[in-house]
């Protein structure tokens, strides 16, 4: 839940307002200069970072980690063929951000010449740190320093006549190191963590093709996507327990697939569809075992799974829409999912000391969606809108673990209903307003749409460079399931406003507040102890964003911002002792995760010429969790920290 918190405040922070760098301010003449048959358009931004960190310097890198250093913090390079007949291209497009060294870097490249062909690739890098839960009053480092890189390339040959063709590859890397409790039982000793080195790898091959038949749109792809994980681990052994050893827990597949889609507008009618089908192969093989990393051994547990499975799985979907009048439209959209797992796994865990060995197999496992909806949407009159419609959908799921045991089948039928309405009253002014009630009669999972009800509010008003919108919205879902009970409710409200009065001058703020309350089983054991109960995690998170942007004469532009995120959790005031449930300290912290985030900023660029401008910036950043601060069993989760940046911007 920690982590759905962090990537919630990561969004609010990041949905209205921009880091520091790179410097937003347009330079050069925006025309942009004519060179024999070409116009270049271009920019580049180049600068140092600089930060200071006190607190935890590993969740800062989980959240923010910019360090310091010198950056291409950005660059921008467009050529355009003059008369749309350049010799050998007609666009360029290059965009970069963050190179050198910074946490996220990107390049985007399309070249395109008309008619011929059109080369698309976009590349990134992220540097992702997990530090994970630092517990026991001990600092465990990072769980997980990687750094992650994909890059996709795509060609289309004659963009823009009715026969087309697509070639394209993928590659996803991450690779680097990480600390892990997975050889072993979990001590809160030096020696129950293992070294490992991660090294996940994807490859994605493409060909394909797109033609029209009959008025008809036929595009399809086909595609070889391999996928590795070869992770090694270097356990850490206690000295009296043997010396070092490394093994590897592999995980390959391959996932060859087709893509096909076909598209057709009339006046009166359109249809679209999309069909896919891949056949996945997968092998694996995963070692644990207590006497790694210290543990006493005592324990003498070993575990083993192993296994290959193939799974195939097709979709299809068929959406027919008609447009019988100018005011009515009607949808229709069909669409079919299956799935099946099926192979031989195996789970072993074998006792050294007792001798006793259990095994659990695998099988098959199923699950076959199809599902119907019809959707209406009616112009009542220029100020009145209605729309509404109705879904249904049929899952069925099939497992076999072992053919000396029964097969397990469940149906469960989901039946929704929706309903909506748009007002504009005057014509600045929109009002949208619309609900949706399903029940399914036997949901699968815990958090599976059981009776579940959302409603939803929209108002906006613009009028020239004023724009103000608010939004609510309510959702409730009750379900239960044979194993355990679920339930949460969850409530939004959000308001933004923009405005440019002046030239000069112009603003943008922002403020949205969501509650949440899960409710759901417990299994654990306590003491030895097999225990159940419930627990109720509660949210109250609050993000709120403003900017300000205004220029002084003719060559001076000041940006200033401020975001604020904090969740109040359920209100109470200590971490242990007040909570839902069980009584376990740790149980206690977990159903609430009060913090607060908080990230002042301020940009001063000076245009010294028309080419050129100098840059600078600082921005703070704050973060304190409640309950995990000063706690003997846990570790100080909370950093200030202070980054800035001076650049130079150009144009050449």
């Amino acid at each position: 839940m920690k982590a759905t918190i962090l990537a919630l405040l990561s969004i609010g922070a990041a949905a209205a307002q921009q880091t520091v760098a790179p410097t937003a301010e347009p330079v050069g003449p925006i025309r942009g200069d004519n060179t024999a048959e070409y116009n270049v358009v271009n920019s580049i931004e180049l600068g140092y970072r600089w930060d200071t960190v006190g607190g935890s310097q590993d969740e800062y890198n989980s959240q923010v980690n910019y360090g310091s250093g010198v950056r291409l913090l950005s660059s921008s390079l467009t050529v355009n063929s003059r008369d749309g007949h350049g010799r050998f291209f007609d666009e360029i497009v290059l965009t970069t951000q963050g190179l050198g060294n910074d946490p996220y870097e990107s390049a985007t490249l399309r070249v395109q010449k008309n008619r011929l062909y059109r080369f698309d690739m976009n590349w990134r890098l992220n540097d992702y740190v997990n530090p994970g839960l630092a517990s026991a009053g001990q600092e465990s480092g990072n769980l997980r320093d990687t750094e992650y890189t994909s890059q996709d390339d795509d060609l289309t040959l004659f963009p823009q006549s009715k026969f087309k063709f697509f070639l394209g590859y993928s590659r996803n890397v991450q690779d680097g190191p990480e600390f892990s409790s997975v050889g072993g039982i979990f001590a809160p000793t030096l020696g129950s963590f293992a070294a490992a080195s991660v090294r996940d790898a994807r490859n994605e091959y493409r060909i394909g093709n797109e033609f029209q038949v009959l008025g008809i749109k036929v595009n399809w792809m086909r595609g070889w996507e391999d996928f590795k994980e070869d992770s090694r681990v270097n356990p850490q052994f206690d000295t009296s327990q043997g010396g070092p050893d490394v093994f590897a827990n592999p995980y390959h597949g391959t996932s060859p697939y087709w893509r096909v889609a076909l598209f057709t507008d009339k006046k009166w009618f359109s249809m679209n569809g999309r069909f896919t089908y891949t056949g996945t192969q997968r092998a694996f093989l995963q070692e644990q075992s207590s006497f790694l990393g210290g543990a006493p051994p005592a324990l003498g547990l070993q575990v083993v799974t192993v296994g290959t499975g193939h799974r195939p799985v097709a979709t299809g979907n068929l959406t027919l829409s008609f447009f019988p009048t100018s005011k009515l439209s009607i949808t229709n959209s069909t669409a079919v999912y299956n799935v099946r797992t099926e192979g031989e796994a195996a789970f072993l865990q074998a006792n050294d000391v007792t001798g006793n060995l259990q095994v659990k197999n695998f099988l098959y496992l199923g699950i076959r969606t199809v599902a119907n909806q019809t959707d209406l949407n009616y112009q009542a009159a220029k100020w009145l809108g209605l729309f509404g419609g109705y879904h249904y959908s049929d899952r069925f799921i099939r497992s076999i673990l072992d053919p000396t045991l029964p097969t397990y089948d469940q149906t469960s039928i989901l039946n929704a209903g929706l309903f909506g309405v748009r007002i504009r009253p005057v014509q600045p002014l929109t009002i949208v307003l619309d609900g949706e009630i399903g029940h399914a009669n036997h949901p699968f999972t815990p958090k599976s749409d059981g009776n579940y009800q959302a409603l939803n509010a929209r108002v906006q008003y613009k009028l020239k460079s004023l724009m103000l919108s608010a939004h609510a919205q309510s959702s409730y879902n009750n379900n239960s399931i044979v194993l355990t009970a679920y339930s949460s409710h969850a409530r939004t409200y959000a308001a933004n406003a923009s405005w440019t009065p002046l030239r000069w001058l112009s603003f943008q703020a922002d403020y949205s507040k969501l509650h949440l309350d899960t409710l759901g089983g417990l299994s654990f054991f306590d003491s030895g102890n097999l225990t159940a109960g419930e627990s109720l995690y509660i949210s109250n998170l609050q993000t709120a964003n403003l900017g300000l942007r205004f220029t002084i004469g003719k060559r001076v532009d000041l940006y200033s911002g401020y975001s604020h995120v904090q969740d109040t959790g359920d209100g109470r005031n200590q971490a242990v002792g007040s909570g839902f449930g069980p009584t376990i300290p740790e149980f206690q912290i977990a159903q609430t995760f009060p913090m607060r985030f908080q990230s002042p900023l301020a940009r001063l660029s000076v245009k010294l010429t028309n080419r050129v401008r100098w840059n600078v910036g600082y921005q703070y950043y704050g973060y304190h969790e409640d309950f995990f601060t000063g706690q003997s069993f846990l570790t100080d989760q909370a950093y200030r920290a202070q980054t800035g940046y001076t650049s130079v911007l150009w144009s050449f």
